[in-house]
């Protein structure tokens, strides 16, 4: 009788609003994961204009998937979870891609965007866990994927389309700038939570 009280209770947390996985947010964060399978053939063969459409699908579903969150009142922990994961992988596909290409900038890039996202992911995790608490990316956070993904195209197309190098450093530390934005609403966030906890 236990046992079977303990299942009811676990299959009733299971239907709650925010436990649920297939919406239609979710799946547009899935689909963006799956985009970036044909984004990394395209690349490697070297077919930049097929790349930048699915660089611009992955973009819109972006923006997409949270607005439909939000307005068919979807917003689930679920995903939460799943949609900076679809941002960094599509993203670090792109940045692997231009580190072969123009090295030290985006190496470096990469390893702060790594650190960055790295201290958020066990920050994340450990929130889940103990406090069973999941926070949404926040909205420079957005702004933050969306421009990465401009000043990324203007990088991959700048030999064919003959960029000037001005044009592609203001893009560049534009984005650095949203990122540091992003960084820090990031950890004032958290740091205003962990305080509540300890007045708690």
């Amino acid at each position: 009788m236990h046992v079977y009280h303990k299942k009811q209770i676990r299959k009733k947390r299971l239907q709650t609003h925010q436990d649920r996985i297939m919406t239609l947010a979710n799946a547009i964060s899935i689909i963006r994961i799956i985009l970036s399978i044909p984004l990394i053939l395209f690349l490697d063969q070297n077919k930049l204009w097929q790349a930048f459409v699915i660089i611009m699908l992955i973009v819109l579903s972006d923006f997409l998937d949270g607005y439909v969150a939000r307005k068919a009142d979807e917003i689930t922990n679920f995903g939460k979870l799943i949609d900076p994961v679809a941002d960094k992988i599509c993203m670090m596909v792109v940045v692997i891609y231009l580190i072969i290409i123009y090295q030290l900038p985006f190496l470096l890039f990469f390893v702060t965007l790594a650190i960055r996202d790295t201290f958020l992911i066990i920050i994340g995790v450990y929130l889940m866990f103990s406090q069973e608490e999941v926070f949404q990316s926040n909205t420079s956070g957005k702004w933050f994927m969306g421009i990465s993904a401009l000043m990324m195209s203007l990088f991959m197309f700048q030999e064919p389309l003959h960029i000037p190098w001005f044009v592609l450093g203001i893009s560049y530390i534009v984005v650095i700038i949203i990122f540091s934005i992003s960084t820090y609403e990031y950890i004032r966030r958290y740091m205003r939570y962990f305080k509540q906890l300890d007045i708690r």
